[in-house]
């Protein structure tokens, strides 16, 4: 079907534009010189899950260059968001027009309700910077992990719904459903405040994105048959 065929197309050319923004916040989010609370290893983790502004501060041990850097990096995050919004969108819309599954338009809802969670918390974000720099009073904390909070559980759910899809489309699929499985559970015990799974839980979420990224990107002109490699004719039911 045409429209499925666009919505894969979609799909890789919003991955490549995440994979790129990606690169590119990379280098707005350095390691920071505090030490890092039990359990992180990327300092923007442990920045999005502060409690208290001292607990931000103490990442940045006084750098106000650092903290100017980071603010930078919220504000091309707002690109990223709609970005990997769209990505997941468009995956979850070509798994709609594929397969006509109910699960593809939960999908489509949670990668909205998770850009506008992220856009949410790098609302927080900036203020909490600002009040690093003294230019402002902290953000509600307790706002701030509700937004994190809900931006991961929806990347998750997402995911999630797009499992049935790439289930048999062959190694590219296995791993992504595998990483995608995986996912669900270091998510829930890393909101849950067990956060060593918080690394475990941002590498399985690029995992899984770039293997979403490479199928679609191999099933642009068409999905292949599972069993004889032929073409399979899109917008039809299957298992």
């Amino acid at each position: 079907m045409y429209l499925a065929t666009n919505g894969f197309r979609l799909t890789g050319a919003t991955g490549l534009a995440v994979i790129l923004l990606g690169i590119v916040i990379s280098f707005f989010y350095p390691s920071l010189p505090g030490q890092l609370p039990e359990g992180f290893s990327l300092s923007i983790i442990a920045l999005e899950f502060s409690s208290t502004l001292a607990n931000a501060s103490s990442l940045f041990e006084g750098n106000l260059a650092l903290v100017h850097r980071y603010q930078t990096g919220h504000s091309i995050d707002m690109l990223y968001l709609i970005t990997y919004g769209a990505f997941l969108g468009c995956a979850n819309l070509s798994g709609w027009y594929t397969q006509r599954r109910a699960l593809s338009l939960i999908g489509i809802i949670s990668a909205g309700i998770a850009a506008s969670a992220d856009f949410a918390e790098n609302l927080q974000l900036m203020q909490l910077t600002q009040a690093l720099l003294g230019n402002g009073s902290a953000p509600d904390f307790w706002l701030l992990r509700l937004f994190v909070s809900t931006k991961f559980l929806m990347i998750s759910v997402s995911l999630l719904c797009l499992v049935p899809l790439l289930w048999n489309r062959g190694w590219l699929g296995r791993i992504f459903c595998t990483s995608t499985l995986l996912l669900a559970p270091c998510t829930l015990l890393t909101l849950l405040g067990n956060f060593e799974f918080s690394s475990p839980m941002t590498g399985l979420i690029m995992l899984a994105w770039i293997c979403l990224l490479l199928w679609a990107l191999k099933v642009r002109n068409g999905l292949p048959n599972t069993s004889d490699g032929e073409p399979e004719a899109l917008g039809t039911q299957t298992s």
